[in-house]
C-alpha cells in the first residue's frame, strides 16, 4: 500500500474506498483457503477490527470495545439490520461521554462465531490495541490512526461540515480536525483546479 505520512499527522494517506474494499477481499481470500490454522482466524478477526475501525472512523481502543460488545450479544442481535453499537469515547477528561457506531455489513453472525474467542481474549489481554497496531503495521504496513483519518478524509472531500465530522467521529477538540479538514479540501481544489479551467 501507498503509505506516505503527512508530516507532524497520523495521516498516511490511505484511500477510505480502496482500503475498505482490500479489508473485505481479505477476509474473503482467507475463509476460502480453508481456515487451517489459529493464525488464520486471528487474521480474520484483527481485519474486521480493522474494518470496524475503518467504517466508523473511531480509535483502535473503540472498535476492540465495540468488536467485544458484538461477540457478547451475538444471539440478542438483529443480524438482518443494521447493528447499531455503542462504546464509551476514549479521551474525554471532563465526562463519560458514548458515540453510537455501526458494525460493518459485510459480516456475518458465522463470522462472529468463528472469531469470538480471539476478540474475547482481547478483553484481558495486555496491550489489545497494541497487538492489533503491530499485526496490522507488520502485515500492510497501516497504522490503525491512519484509518481513523482515512474516514475523516472520505467525509472531507464529500464536502461534510468538520463539525459533523467530529460527532460521527468523537473529537473533543474540534481545531485539530477543522485544520486538517481545511487542508484535505484545499489540496482538492488545487488538484482538481484544471477540470474547471474554460476552454
Amino acid at each position: 500500500m501507498d503509505n506516505k505520512k503527512k508530516k507532524g499527522t497520523w495521516d498516511r494517506s490511505l484511500d477510505f474506498d480502496k482500503t475498505y474494499n482490500l479489508f473485505v477481499e481479505e477476509i474473503e481470500r482467507i475463509k476460502e483457503t480453508g481456515l487451517k490454522y489459529k493464525k488464520d482466524i486471528k487474521s480474520i478477526a484483527y481485519l474486521i477490527i480493522a474494518l470496524f475501525q475503518l467504517r466508523n472512523g473511531c480509535r483502535i481502543g473503540e472498535a476492540i470495545e465495540g468488536m467485544i460488545w458484538v461477540c457478547k450479544n451475538k444471539d440478542k442481535i438483529n443480524w438482518n439490520k443494521p447493528i447499531e453499537v455503542s462504546v464509551k469515547v476514549e479521551k474525554t477528561k471532563k465526562s463519560i461521554a458514548y458515540r453510537d457506531m455501526y458494525f460493518p455489513s459485510m459480516v456475518k453472525k458465522e463470522d462472529i462465531e468463528l472469531i469470538r474467542s480471539v476478540i474475547l481474549d482481547l478483553e484481558n489481554a495486555k496491550k489489545p490495541r497494541m497487538r492489533i497496531y503491530q499485526w496490522l503495521r507488520n502485515h500492510y504496513g497501516i497504522n490503525t490512526h491512519s484509518l481513523r483519518y482515512a474516514f475523516i478524509t472520505k467525509f472531507a472531500e464529500m464536502n461534510t461540515s468538520p463539525q459533523l465530522i467530529a460527532k460521527m467521529t468523537g473529537h473533543v477538540n474540534l481545531n485539530h480536525l477543522i485544520t486538517y479538514t481545511q487542508e484535505k479540501t484545499a489540496n482538492k481544489m488545487l488538484r482538481d483546479l484544471e477540470i474547471h479551467i474554460k476552454r
